[in-house]
C-alpha cells in the first residue's frame, strides 16, 4: 500500500516537477551495498513542500571549500539523500527512524519536518531553506545533452571542481541577479579528479567564471539515459518525458 501511495504521488510530480537533478543531484558517490543490510539507513527519503532546487546552476562561485550557488524556490514533492544531511541531530534521527527494513513514507522522516518548519541547523544557524532534489523541469534537462566530465580522460577540457548542493543550507538573496533563482545555497565543492561529474550542454565548464552544480558520473547511466540505482518516482518522470507512442513488444 505504501508503494502504491508513493506511485500515485510520484505521478503528480509531473505536473509541477523537476530537478536534477541536481540529483540534481546525488552528491557524493554513495555506498549502494547498504541495500544488503536491512537495518541500514534508508538512502533516500521523500518530503513535500518548499525547498531550494539547484539543478543545472551553471555559475556557482567558489568560496574556499564551498560554493555559493543561485537556486530556484520550489514547492513540490522532493527527495533528500540521507548521507548528505548537514544537520547532525536531524541526520541521526532520520537514520535511526528510516531504515531499509522500516522505511519512512512521505513526510515521515525527521528531516522533512526540519526543512518544512525552518529547524534545519548547520553550525548553530537555523535555515528556512534547504537544497534538495525534485523533478521540476526534468524533461527539459534531459535535452541538455549530459556529458561525462572526467579529468583523467585524454584531452579533457573543463573545470577542475564542481558543486554538490544536496541538503545544502540556503538563504534568501534580496537582490538576485536572476529573479528566477532567488535563493543562495552554500554547496560543497568536489575535486573532479577525485569524483568525475556529469556536465550539461556537452560542456564540462561553468559560465561566468563559475562552476556548475552537478552529480557524479557514478549516478548516471549514459547508455540507458537513466539512474543506475532505484530513484523514487523516476520511472513515472521518464515515461512522461518520452514521446507519445507504443513500445515494441519483445520477441516471442
Amino acid at each position: 500500500m505504501r508503494f502504491k501511495f508513493l506511485a500515485i504521488t510520484c505521478i503528480t510530480w509531473i505536473a509541477m516537477s523537476y530537478s536534477l537533478i541536481c540529483l540534481a543531484e546525488v552528491g557524493k558517490k554513495t555506498d549502494r551495498s547498504t541495500h544488503n543490510f536491512p537495518n541500514a539507513p534508508q538512502e533516500f527519503v521523500v518530503c513535500t513542500g518548499w525547498h531550494a532546487l539547484c539543478s543545472a546552476s551553471p555559475d556557482c562561485k567558489m568560496n574556499g571549500d564551498m560554493a555559493d550557488c543561485d537556486c530556484l524556490r520550489v514547492n513540490e514533492t522532493h527527495i533528500v539523500l540521507t548521507t548528505e544531511i548537514q544537520d547532525t541531530a536531524v541526520k541521526r534521527m532520520t537514520e535511526v527512524k528510516c531504515t531499509n527494513v522500516h522505511p519512512c513514507d512521505i513526510d515521515q522522516a525527521p528531516v522533512c519536518e526540519a526543512i518544512k518548519y525552518g529547524q534545519y541547523e548547520v553550525d548553530n544557524v537555523k535555515y528556512d531553506w534547504v537544497s534538495t532534489y525534485s523533478y521540476r523541469g526534468w524533461c527539459s534537462l534531459l535535452k541538455l545533452k549530459f556529458t561525462a566530465c572526467d579529468p583523467r580522460a585524454p584531452d579533457y577540457t573543463g573545470d577542475s571542481y564542481w558543486a554538490v548542493c544536496d541538503a545544502a543550507p540556503c538563504t534568501e538573496n534580496q537582490n538576485p541577479s536572476d529573479l528566477n533563482r532567488p535563493l543562495s545555497c552554500q554547496c560543497r565543492v568536489v575535486k573532479a579528479k577525485d569524483t568525475p561529474f556529469v556536465g550539461m550542454n556537452d560542456s564540462c565548464t561553468g559560465v561566468n567564471g563559475g562552476i556548475m552544480s552537478s552529480f557524479p558520473l557514478s549516478a548516471w547511466d549514459f547508455q540507458n539515459n537513466t539512474y543506475p540505482f532505484p530513484m523514487p518516482g523516476y520511472e513515472y518522470v521518464q515515461g512522461a518525458c518520452a514521446p507519445l507512442g507504443s513500445d515494441p513488444l519483445p520477441p516471442r
